[in-house]
């Protein structure tokens, strides 16, 4: 037999063994029977989400100072029990947990999860079950022309706006997706004076609280109520804002503004892994050291036969 078959020889009788092996562990580990739901809680595996939640607006939902204090005020209506707790059954007047609890947004729950993962529904429609007036603004903002829902910028855990925490500024957020409007506003007299993005685009509503409690305006239009907040006086001032700009056309205004969506930064969900690709990447560890391990083997093979031939 030639050396080159030989080494691809016993090189396949070590792969196809190790594939084998890796195969079955894969799938055994991927078809094992999960312990009971009462026996596992979300806790036990997502710690840090956990802690995030339960320091979050969601955990304190039916205990925070804030709503007490206001449910108390309006003679603790019961409906405010629909967003306050989860599962709330106004039949029976009982609700499964307190707060805003996992299974209010990862429902139902898988019966042999967590094999199967729990589902999650990123739509602004999920979070407008409750904050009702903050989803009927974000319908006619630029963000839902584009798909881009509450959890883009919200953590739903957390219940605060993504990466502030580490930047310290609101603004960082909408610089992640607007990064040429960004860099031209850090020049800006608005920026110099520590005006961000959220004091004119996300202004506080005109109306009075209501059921979504909402106080922030998220259809992102900047009103001229909040202009006037600060140049209330110019309203009438007969003096040239920018001498020295000339006045644009709306042709040209359109054609120099940057989309809003420039830099829109898309994260895919993983897929899961098949385990055909770790039989593929075994079999050709297997296959490698087999043939490194060849030459060996066919030299002790032969020196084997030798001492047979001489024995006889």
């Amino acid at each position: 037999m030639k050396p080159w078959m030989l080494r691809m020889t016993v090189g396949a009788a070590f792969a196809v063994p190790v594939m084998l092996l890796t195969a079955a562990a894969a799938t055994a580990q991927a078809s094992g029977t999960p312990p009971p739901s009462g026996e596992l809680t979300c806790r036990a595996c997502h710690q840090d989400t956990h802690d995030a939640w339960a320091e979050g607006s969601h955990g304190k939902a039916s205990e925070s100072e804030t709503f007490l204090a206001d449910w108390d005020s309006r003679g603790k209506p019961r409906e405010c029990l629909t967003c306050h707790t989860t599962g709330y059954d106004p039949d029976s007047d009982t609700y499964l947990a307190e707060g805003v609890t996992c299974e209010a947004c990862h429902s139902p729950v898988p019966a042999d999860h967590p094999t199967e993962p729990m589902p999650s529904d990123r739509s602004g429609k999920l979070c407008g079950t409750c904050h009702t007036e903050t989803l009927f603004e974000w319908q006619v903002s630029k963000h839902r022309e584009v798909n881009l829902a509450c959890v883009a910028c919200h953590d739903p855990h957390a219940t605060d706006l993504k990466g502030t925490a580490e930047a310290g500024d609101d603004s960082t957020l909408c610089a992640s997706c607007h990064r040429e409007r960004a860099s031209n506003f850090a020049h800006s007299a608005h920026s110099q004076v520590g005006l961000g993005c959220a004091d004119c685009h996300l202004g506080p509503t005109d109306s009075q609280t209501g059921e979504g409690h909402a106080t922030r305006d998220h259809s992102f239009s900047v009103r001229l109520t909040t202009c006037n907040a600060c140049h209330a006086y110019q309203m009438h001032d007969p003096s040239e804002v920018h001498p020295d700009r000339a006045t644009p056309t709306p042709a040209a205004a359109a054609a120099s503004s940057p989309s809003g969506t420039d830099g829109l930064l898309i994260s895919a969900s993983p897929s899961p892994v098949s385990p055909v690709g770790f039989a593929a990447l075994s079999g050709l560890v297997g296959m490698a050291t087999g043939m490194i391990l060849a030459p060996w083997l066919e030299r002790f093979y032969n020196r084997i036969r030798r001492d047979d031939g001489r024995g006889e």
